[in-house]
This record gives C-alpha cells, structure tokens and sequence, in this order.
C-alpha cells in the first residue's frame, strides 16, 4: 500500500483561519500605527513587533509597507463611503440630507476613530495609487453631489461646489482633530454645534 502524499497546495480551514487572524493583527497593528506617527514615521519591523509575528512574515502577506498602507486605505475609505451612502435621504430637503452626511460624518468617526485619524493623514500621499485616489474623489463626489442638488434648489450659495465640501467636511476634520488633541471636547452636542455653523455659513441667506 502506497503511503498517502498530502497535498501541499491544500491547505485546512484551520491554517486559512490562520492566516486571516495574522493578516487582521498585522492590519490592526499598522492602523494604529499609521495613524499615531504617519507612514514614513513607522518601519516594518515596529508593525510586526506591535502584530506580534515575526517581520519577514509580514511578506507573506504584502510586499511592502506601500501595499499594506493603501490596502488599509481602501478598506477604510470605501467603509467610509458606505456610511455615507447606505439610506442617503435622496427626496429629503438640503437640509435634511446635510443633517445626514454630517451623522454618518460623525457617527463613523465616533465608531472608528483612529481609522478616520489614518485615512485623513494619508489625503493626496504620493504612494497612494491610482485605485486609493480614483476612491478618494468618489467619497468627495458624494459631498459634491449633494451641493449641486442644493444649489439647483436654490438653498446653497452658487460657490464652486468642492470649495462648500472644504468648508463643511474641512471642518468636521478640525474638529475632530482638536478633540484629539484636548483642545475641544468630543461629544455629540458639541458636533450638531459646529453642524449647524456650517451650515449657516454655506446656505443662501
């Protein structure tokens, strides 16, 4: 009787397994990572240290610390787009769609926030590529949208529509910002403040 050969392009549920909780480790890690000192602030060998397996095993799974970064980039902006547009209010009024975009805003950021943290530190990185970008501006183009419908509704000032996005999401960024850093207080009443404040400032009078 011939001894049974395994097959070595098989692999077990349980190495498979394996292998994904290393590779969300190794994500999970290089989140936090990216977002507390930025990519050029963090080498290979840290994320692995911090993922907890070994640094050459971190090319298993990447080929380099650019392929990590805009594969977590992707995960995160396209999550982000999907917040925004998952039950978009399209027949609502402006404002009631803005009131939208700025609670999904906030309730992302509020439900992940060192992953808003990384992706708002890696805007217009030159080691995104072109797929990491092309998604970037579909998330803009969500913002843009909405101010051409209020626009054409006669509601929004008749600025260019991209310079209005800067104001509103500009500023929910700020503000976030300075909550991390201590200078405000990250709370909800304290985001509908700076909400309606944007919208005063961007509304026909």
């Amino acid at each position: 009787m011939k001894k049974s050969v395994k097959d070595k392009t098989a692999m077990s549920v349980h190495e498979r397994d394996s292998i994904s909780v290393r590779k969300d480790r190794l994500m999970e890690a290089a989140l936090g990572l990216f977002a507390d000192y930025g990519f050029h602030g963090v080498a290979v060998p840290k994320i692995a240290k911090v993922a907890g397996i070994a640094t050459g095993s971190v090319y298993n799974y990447f080929k380099g610390k650019e392929e990590l970064v805009n594969e977590l980039f992707w995960f995160w902006k396209q999550k982000l787009k999907e917040f925004l547009l998952t039950d978009f209010p399209a027949t609502a009024t402006t404002r009631e769609q803005f009131e939208f975009i700025w609670q999904r805003l906030h309730a992302f950021t509020d439900t992940y926030p060192k992953a808003f943290q990384f992706i708002e530190g890696q805007l217009h990185a030159n080691y995104l590529t072109v797929r990491c970008k092309d998604l970037e501006e579909e998330v803009f183009e969500i913002g843009r949208s909405f101010v051409y419908g209020g626009q054409a509704a006669g509601v929004i000032h008749d600025a260019d529509p991209q310079m209005i996005v800067a104001i509103f999401f500009g500023t929910f960024v700020q503000f976030f910002k300075d909550c991390r850093a201590g200078r405000q207080e990250w709370s909800l009443e304290h985001s509908l403040f700076v909400r309606d404040f944007c919208w005063q400032a961007m509304r026909k009078a």
